[in-house]
């Protein structure tokens, strides 16, 4: 059967999960913090004790799994963003470790009550024999908003600082030769090192699309980033706005693109 309005549906996980996060909450508290879902459970190691891991869901989308090695050294923090696939399904994309940006890399599990499991093409980061968390708690945390809340800020002119996936690391060098300036409506101007253009977006919760068109064809100098700039642009699915930094997230592992808001 063939989904009418994917979007809507998106949007109703989302709600729904965000909805059941703060029914478990006090009434207070559901109201002055964003929610906090804790997840915990051993990882099998294949020699020394089994790796204990927590994962904490945050109703803003965002997510941490932070891994004790039982080595009498500081647990690993591993932070993203986390994504409803289904109501039985949810993604983890991680890309920072301990604070540093690293190429963004998916982890998949499935809920089945209140204990969330790797599938089977996620299994094998735990030795194949899979990872299993049980939920602890929900708590509130001093976070700024609600899923939806911020989006607005994602509008204004961004410079492109660089790409990180899994196979490749781009620095750009001229950031002010590559922005995008996402306009108020739907509207926004491209500027691709030596050639500029017009595009619409379209914001659907954390999803984005760009649309670039009427774009200058103009040949760049030798080691320009014009067509990979424009070529990410519209491949971008997924937006997050962190302070003065907007993160466009492409599909699978292509990676991460990174701007600073210009000031």
């Amino acid at each position: 059967m063939t989904m009418r309005h994917p979007h809507l549906f998106r949007m109703a996980v989302f709600g729904l999960i965000a909805c059941a996060v703060l029914m478990l909450l006090p009434r207070s508290a559901a109201f002055a913090a964003t929610a906090m879902v804790v997840y915990r459970g051993d990882a099998p190691a294949g020699t020394g004790p089994a790796r204990r891991i927590e994962l904490r869901l945050k109703a803003d989308g965002s997510m941490s799994l932070i891994s004790d090695y039982r080595n009498n050294r500081a647990p690993t923090t591993e932070d993203g963003r986390w994504i409803p696939i289904s109501l039985e399904q949810i993604d983890l994309v991680i890309d920072r470790r301990n604070g540093v940006a690293v190429a963004p890399a998916t982890l998949h599990l499935v809920r089945e009550g209140d204990v969330l499991r790797t599938t089977p093409e996620s299994a094998a980061q735990f030795n194949t024999q899979g990872l299993q968390l049980r939920q602890t708690k929900t708590a509130a945390v001093p976070q700024a908003a609600l899923p939806g809340a911020g989006l607005a800020s994602a509008t204004g002119s961004w410079r492109w600082e660089g790409l990180v996936s899994s196979t490749d690391k781009i620095q750009i060098e001229q950031p002010e030769r590559y922005t995008l300036d996402l306009q108020a409506g739907g509207r926004a101007l491209v500027h691709a090192d030596c050639n500029r253009g017009q595009a619409a977006y379209n914001l659907d919760g954390h999803s984005i699309a760009i649309k670039v068109s009427a774009m200058t064809k103009v040949a760049c100098a030798p080691g320009s980033l014009s067509e990979r700039f424009v070529k990410s642009l519209e491949a971008a699915v997924v937006q997050r706005v962190r302070a003065d930094n907007l993160f466009l997230d492409l599909p699978g592992e292509s990676g991460t693109m990174k701007f600073l808001r210009a000031r």
